[in-house]
């Protein structure tokens, strides 16, 4: 019927013509017109015409897809098994549409999962074959659909690729069933430091390699091998950013090209004194006490005392810290520093496009997982992890078992979840006041865990349904025996057997197979598609110790920190000069900083690479957004008969500060 003129047009749908023995689906449509049409009823999309595509055509586009992007090598045999698979897949508009393009993008991405960062050349043998096979892309991804698949060996195309269907329709046959019936502790894994794979980064080939498993006393070499590892992750991202990439065009005279920022090496200013330059180093102290940057081409001595930090009034500059300064070399041999500031930071949809293979957890979600082109598999993790809206978070900080009201602090936070348990509840310490080789030794600690014991076994809900993380603090055994309660290295072994089988036999009945863990510090939880890090440390003082001071701002930092709390949660940050994660407000400094002025095991840095949960007792509990990655600090639990913990929502992924009287 025609719309009536005072309505909205609304669309008119294909209505099929069907046997007469089919009942007539009119009957089965709704007054709705947004309302979905049932499948019988559905417009069927046009087939595509297979074509034969040379190989001289289509070589420049897998060479740009393969080598260009994914840094693979494509042989003549594998060439041509694509020719025909793009052919029959894409059709005659494989080019025109983009669609081949898209399609190759998937077979390189896939490789990469199953062969690694070792499959560099790829032959048409067995393993491509079996990536066709397994690859299952539909409409939405090709921008076409067929009923028919590219089949290899005379298996059904109905096997191989069901049927032709979209992953949005699979999904949504799925979603209506399957995902309901998801048991979010099926995903949830949590990773020791001393477990996770090790990647080493290759500069030549721009990619991580898997590496030998690391030992408590590597090599020399390693501590040199690890500033330049660093120094090479951040120079590559660097030049990928707009920023630092150079014009399309060659035009010496233009006004675009003498306005592109370059990055110089350091031993490229000799004989250049009075000239102005970009460096990008680390920043260190030479044996006779003056400050330096370094770079792998070498160090100069740095003056600061006309620089300006970028911004102001929220970053912290120390030894240890990656930066880019603007200046002038000087006839000296010094560098006269104008401005300071961090390398800017990459958000995980960029790196995807780069290391979207890698599975850095080895849990088998790959980087690209998290994100829209991360395939059938990933679509389907995302969906489920969103669907689960009641999964909830608890992130409780500074545990002080033998601290007055903390046992009255915790019950009060157990029973505001006793009736909805959370999925997890990480209590991290220190869960003694003081280091333990001075407050009695082993036999008193183990009493401070026997009273949490007690108090659990009043929450027999929350120990049969949650998964309970311990991550050790300072004053933990072993290392605080020997550090008397001062920093030790880093990553730290989990609290010690001894200590905690009064608690094991409190999760006896659990239904979870992980109901209790005692992680490394810091250790990270995967769950679908997500990575959660968590790290106990008090960085804020550190920076406080050993920050650089430059020309005093305007507005001090501490003028933000007295701000009310209510004004910084979840704030956006959005600052192009500051690095990958945020501390506290206003001031996203890099994990880089803290390397140089804490002890860490050499041979275990590459887990020390983000930060998204920093328990810091020093600071206010707080969480703030930093490029699309959510940072909480649960600060201390008891604070002036007031318990303080952060809950978070993977479904929707924002975290919120949460605080109970008792």
């Amino acid at each position: 019927m025609p719309p009536d003129k005072g309505k909205s047009k609304v669309p008119t749908f294909f209505k099929p013509k069907l046997p007469s023995a089919t009942p007539d689906p009119s009957s089965q449509l709704t007054s709705d017109p947004y309302e979905p049409l049932p499948q019988s009823t559905r417009p069927q999309a046009p087939r595509i015409l297979a074509v034969e595509i040379p190989l001289n055509v289509l070589r420049p586009v897998a060479f740009r897809v393969f080598t260009k992007k994914h840094n693979l090598t494509l042989k003549s045999d594998a060439l041509a098994l694509l020719c025909s698979f793009v052919g029959q897949r894409c059709g005659a508009e494989w080019r025109d549409s983009g669609a081949g393009e898209k399609l190759l993008d998937e077979v390189a991405r896939q490789w990469r999962r199953n062969e690694g960062a070792n499959g560099v050349l790829v032959d048409g043998g067995e393993g491509l074959k079996s990536v066709i096979r397994g690859l299952e892309v539909g409409s939405d991804s090709i921008g076409a659909s067929r009923e028919k698949s590219f089949d290899i060996t005379g298996v059904p195309s109905s096997a191989l690729y069901d049927g032709g269907r979209s992953m949005d329709d699979i999904g949504g046959t799925a979603e209506a069933g399957e995902l309901e019936d998801v048991e979010p502790c099926a995903y949830l894994k949590v990773i020791d430091a001393f477990s996770q794979p090790k990647f080493a980064y290759n500069p030549l080939k721009k990619q991580f390699e898997k590496a030998p498993k690391p030992s408590l006393l590597p090599p020399p070499q390693t501590k040199t091998q690890l500033f330049r590892t660093r120094y090479n992750l951040l120079h590559q991202r660097l030049l990928r950013t707009e920023t630092f990439q150079l014009p399309t065009f060659s035009a010496a005279s233009s006004s675009a090209a003498k306005a592109v920022n370059r990055l110089t090496p350091i031993s490229n200013l000799l004989g250049r004194s009075g000239q102005s330059f970009l460096l990008f180093g680390m920043l260190g102290v030479s044996p006779s006490g003056l400050l330096i940057l370094l770079d792998p081409s070498g160090e100069i001595v740095l003056d600061l005392s006309v620089a300006t930090a970028i911004p102001e009034d929220g970053s912290w500059f120390t030894p240890g810290c990656f930066c880019i300064l603007d200046g002038a070399f000087e006839e000296t041999g010094k560098f006269t520093v104008f401005t300071v500031g961090q390398p800017s930071a990459e958000r995980r949809t960029t790196s995807v496009e780069v290391f979207g293979h890698v599975d850095f957890l080895g849990n088998g979600v790959t980087l690209d997982m998290s994100v829209s082109s991360g395939g059938q598999q990933g679509r389907m993790l995302r969906k489920a992890e969103k669907s689960l809206e009641d999964v909830k978070f608890l992130f409780i900080g500074e545990v002080e078992l033998d601290g007055k009201g903390t046992l009255e602090a915790l019950r009060k936070v157990f029973s505001e979840y006793e009736t909805e348990p959370p999925l997890v509840i990480v209590l991290m310490g220190n869960f003694c006041s003081v280091a333990m080789g001075s407050s009695g030794g082993s036999v008193g600690y183990k009493e401070f865990f026997d009273q949490l014991a007690s108090l659990l076994q009043d929450f027999p809900t929350l120990t049969s349904s949650s998964t309970f993380i311990f991550v050790p603090g300072d004053n933990d055994p072993w290392a605080s025996t020997f550090s008397g309660g001062a920093s030790t290295t880093l990553p730290r072994k989990p609290i010690p057997e001894i200590f905690t089988t009064r608690i094991k036999r409190v999760f006896t009945q659990s239904r979870s197979p992980n109901s209790v863990v005692w992680a490394s510090n810091p250790c990270r939880i995967g769950y679908f598609t997500q990575e959660i890090v968590i790290c106990r440390d008090d960085i804020f003082s550190r920076f406080q110790r050993n920050a650089i001071n430059f020309k005093k701002p305007d507005h001090p930092m501490e003028d933000a920190l007295s701000q009310p709390e209510a004004t910084r949660d979840e704030e956006e940050v959005d600052v192009k000069t500051r690095n990958t994660k945020a501390f506290f407000l206003h001031s996203p400094s890099p994990l880089d900083r803290f390397y140089g002025i804490t002890g860490i095991l050499l041979a275990f840095t590459h887990y020390l690479a983000l930060q998204l949960i920093l328990a810091d007792p020093r600071m206010q509990p707080f969480v703030i957004t930093y490029e699309s990655c959510h940072v909480m600090n649960p600060g201390k639990l008891v604070q002036r008969r007031m318990a303080r913990w952060v809950e978070y929502s993977p479904s929707i992924g924002k975290g919120k500060v949460c605080e109970a009287g008792f």
